[in-house]
Parts: C-alpha cells; sequence; structure tokens
C-alpha cells in the first residue's frame, strides 16, 4: 500500500471515527417506552439483574480504518444497576406495584447476555451495531418458573462517528429490548400464566 494510502487511512481513522484510538466512558439515559395498563394478577419484584456477558469489562469497541478493535468503550455506573433502575422504571410506568417484601409478588431475574456496540467500517463510512440480549426468568409465587430470551438490535450508518453515536445506539437498542421484554412479561402475568407461549417452563 502506497504511504498516502496508509496516512489518509489513518486521518479517516483518527478523524471520522471519534478518536478511534482513544477509550471513551459513555453516559447512558433512557426514554420510556411504556404506557400505563390494566393491573396484573401479580406485584412483581426485580430480584436480581446478573452480568453473564463472556467480557464483562466493557460495552462496545472502536476500530481503526483497517477494520481492527482500536480502543474501548466503558460505561460510567455499574451496568447491572443501570439496567435495573431502568426495568423498574418501565415497570412503574406500566401500572406494576413493586413490592419486594410481599410474597405474592412475582419474582423476576436478569441475566444479560450480551450488551455491546461496534462498527464496521467501510471507507467512507462507519456501520454501527447495537445489541442487547438477556434472559429474564419470571418466578410465580404459587411456584411455576418461566424462562425467555429477548434480544433487540439497531444499526445505522455514519459518516462521522463520535461517542454520541455509540451512545445513541445502545439506549435505541435498550428501547427496543424494554418495549418487548416488559410487554410479554405483562401478558405472562396478566394471564396468570394461562398464555405463555413464547416462554419456557422451568418448574
Amino acid at each position: 500500500m502506497k504511504i498516502g494510502h496508509v496516512i489518509a487511512l489513518l486521518i479517516f481513522s483518527g478523524i471520522f471515527a471519534g478518536c478511534a484510538f482513544i477509550d471513551s466512558t459513555l453516559t447512558l439515559a433512557h426514554t420510556p417506552v411504556m404506557e400505563k395498563t390494566i393491573s396484573t394478577a401479580y406485584p412483581v419484584f426485580l430480584a436480581r439483574v446478573s452480568d453473564r456477558r463472556p467480557n464483562r469489562n466493557r460495552i462496545g469497541c472502536k476500530k481503526n480504518g483497517y477494520g481492527s478493535e482500536s480502543a474501548d468503550l466503558f460505561l460510567d455506573v455499574k451496568l447491572t444497576d443501570w439496567f435495573g433502575g431502568v426495568m423498574n422504571e418501565e415497570f412503574r410506568r406500566s401500572g406494576l406495584s413493586l413490592a419486594p417484601d410481599n410474597p405474592q409478588a412475582a419474582r423476576i431475574e436478569v441475566d444479560l447476555l450480551d450488551f455491546f456496540v461496534e462498527p464496521e467500517v467501510n471507507f467512507g463510512s462507519f456501520h454501527l451495531y447495537a445489541i442487547v440480549h438477556a434472559e429474564v426468568i419470571v418466578r410465580l409465587p404459587k411456584g411455576t418458573t418461566f424462562a425467555r430470551r429477548f434480544a433487540a438490535h439497531t444499526d445505522e450508518s455514519f459518516m462521522m462517528v463520535t461517542d454520541g453515536s455509540y451512545t445513541k445506539m445502545l439506549e435505541e437498542a435498550m428501547m427496543n429490548w424494554m418495549a418487548e421484554a416488559v410487554v410479554e412479561i405483562l401478558r405472562l402475568l396478566q394471564s396468570q400464566a394461562r398464555t405463555a407461549a413464547g416462554w419456557r417452563v422451568l418448574s
């Protein structure tokens, strides 16, 4: 490769990839997606959010002009704490009663399997992909336990990538995940488990 092409790639990587060689720490916000619905048969309790991702240290990566990873993206708070806060907010907005001390509450558990954003580099543009993937476990007070995995993706092309681009993609993926997962949890609770299509019965 000619030296001019190398220089061009370096300039492209450094300017348009949002400091592709420097780690960044992101602050994620959340726009609620749920509106109040009818009440369910059970109050709920978000008992835990556990991080089961293979790499729990980061939430994304940057890439240079050659498409190789060149820097990491981190979250400014603990991911499980942020995720749990968002989920409880969506529960409240949907009309669910949060009752951690109520033995008749449905116990909700979440295992995070993937939460990541990364670019695909094409000369002249960057295509960002974000994924939120997690398993939800619902333990009803009568003893039946259900599990289901939900995954949400977002992708978009950018001429210039900034930290805000990565943030936008993860926030949108999270909104999409909540819009599906919380609705399906509500359906399960409202039907008192009579309608559990898509859910696995664990016990």
